[in-house]
């Protein structure tokens, strides 16, 4: 709870900047320039999971490692870098011409820095994490989100082009790499001696890295390729809306869980009972996240960017929810991860990814953009689906159980859904920047209290099992006596 409470910090102050950050340059920029800097993305995310190779997080579950597996570490993030930037200026140009958008061929190049800047990080940083102390983390996200937002915003003031983005990340990654420096007194040196024990553990977990990267960018590169710049920077704003709204709320536990779970691994059935916690904790906060930004996409969207981001509004009601589904069963990776069973997500991930470029090459085929939207919705489904089952198989918690154990959310978000749906009937305001921020207001209070409400009602009527709303119980109780000196009772 403490380290949650750390990285929620972290992260509400790291997502709040970047949600500032996009609304500031969604109203600078127009789509093209996003659709540029989706697609840019998306390519350089591919090209250097191929060469990836996750040795700085095998430092945080492998048991004591020495001062040479850092050092090993160090080294192989190091000629990983060097690689990826190779890679990526001899593909520059010909995806650009292969997507048609010349501009992308620049920016990839440039951002070349930028795998070069984070292969440089000190990888004693991760002692942090496995002593469960994320202070230096959270000054790290802040201080680094705050120079790219600075930078960026005041670039595209200045130059009102997609260059801004470029530029504010490149300043962002320099900030975070030099402070995992300033953090820790101890200097890697360049060392290839013990390598073994981190291939082991890394191996397995970056193939599974790449398949979930080329996941999360076949969307970006089916839109980029079939609809074009100006649709894929809609697609690219609605999804970054979608996912970093929810993302605020999850991540903060999924970083917290990976260093929990690793604790745990030598009592199988305390393990189980833990992520019977996380998981019904996620499905709690992702799912109301999820399905009621969706329920208030037609007067936020508009509000939020400003004329020209019309086709964001559908984009954020198909994908807020599933960005919901895919966080509340997030916990799995840390699952998979903490027991050295990378092998077994690899499997899973190669699964999910052909069920989502089937579904979106279809539907994209056969109705177009609504029926991209609407393939990408089913394949979330289905990846729901396929997660229970594979943690099934992972840590022997029946699917029955699963269900049971997040099925108050599920029912509760239901009653939230039909509650905004009926407010929505009721209010009639006038379409301007200030009834419609009152009409967000308002849907988010009732969708808030339906939600609360019937949550505690469907634990109250199944005999208040211990659960999620049995921890805010006990933290209100904790915190009881501290708000009577204010006060506050």
């Amino acid at each position: 709870m403490r380290a949650t409470a750390w990285l929620a910090f972290a992260k509400l102050a790291s997502y709040g900047l970047g949600f500032i950050g996009t609304i500031a340059l969604a109203r600078i920029l127009v789509p093209e320039d996003f659709g540029v800097i989706a697609l840019s993305m998306a390519i350089i995310g591919i090209m250097s999971g191929l060469l990836d190779l996750p040795v700085t997080t095998a430092l945080i579950a492998l048991s004591s490692p020495t001062d040479d597996e850092f050092n090993t570490a160090w080294t192989i993030s190091i000629i990983r870098s060097i690689l990826i930037s190779l890679l990526l200026l001899g593909m520059a140009q010909p995806m650009a011409l292969l997507f048609n958008m010349p501009e992308v061929s620049a920016v990839i190049m440039v951002l070349t820095l930028q795998a070069m800047i984070f292969g440089l990080r000190n990888p004693y940083f991760e002692n942090f994490a496995r002593q469960m102390n994320f202070s230096w983390d959270v000054f790290s996200e802040i201080i680094s989100k705050v120079v790219q937002v600075l930078v960026s915003v005041i670039v595209a003031l200045i130059w009102k082009s997609y260059w801004a983005f470029v530029i504010g990340l490149l300043a962002g990654t320099l900030a975070s790499m030099i402070i995992t420096y300033v953090s820790v007194r101890q200097l890697p040196s360049l060392s290839l001696r013990s390598p073994r024990r981190l291939f082991d553990y890394s191996i397995w977990l970056g193939l599974s890295m790449i398949v979930s990267r080329l996941t999360a960018e076949s969307v970006n590169l089916i839109a980029g390729r079939r609809f074009g710049q100006a649709t894929l920077g809609q697609v690219h704003i609605g999804n970054k809306l979608s996912s970093d709204i929810s993302y605020l709320m999850l991540i903060p536990i999924m970083r917290s869980l990976f260093s929990a779970f690793s604790r745990l691994t030598d009592d199988i059935y305390r393990f189980r009972h833990a992520y019977l916690k996380a998981q019904a904790a996620t499905f709690a906060l992702a799912m109301p996240v999820g399905f009621g930004l969706a329920l208030i996409a037609d007067p936020f969207i508009p509000l939020l960017l400003g004329p020209g981001w019309e086709e964001a509004v559908t984009i954020v009601q198909f994908y807020a929810p599933c960005a919901g589904l895919l966080l509340a069963t997030g916990p799995i990776r840390s699952v998979a991860m903490a027991l050295s069973r990378t092998s077994l997500m690899l499997r899973r991930d190669v699964v999910v990814l052909i069920v989502q470029v089937s579904c979106l090459l279809l539907g994209t085929w056969l109705y177009g953009f609504t029926g991209f939207l609407a393939s990408y919705a089913v394949s979330t489904v289905i990846a729901t689906v396929i997660n229970l089952f594979f943690l099934k198989g992972l840590i022997q918690i029946s699917i029955l159980d699963q269900v049971r154990n997040f099925s108050r959310s599920m029912l509760s978000t239901l009653v939230m859904i039909g509650v905004v749906l009926a407010v929505r009937q009721l209010i009639s305001f006038p379409d301007t920047g200030l009834w419609n921020l009152l009409t967000v207001a308002l849907l988010c209070s009732a969708g808030a209290l339906a939600y609360a409400a019937a949550h505690i009602l469907f634990w109250i009527v199944s005999g208040r099992p211990e659960g999620v709303e049995q921890s805010v119980f006990n933290v209100a109780q904790k915190l009881k006596p501290k708000l009577a000196r204010f006060g506050i009772r």
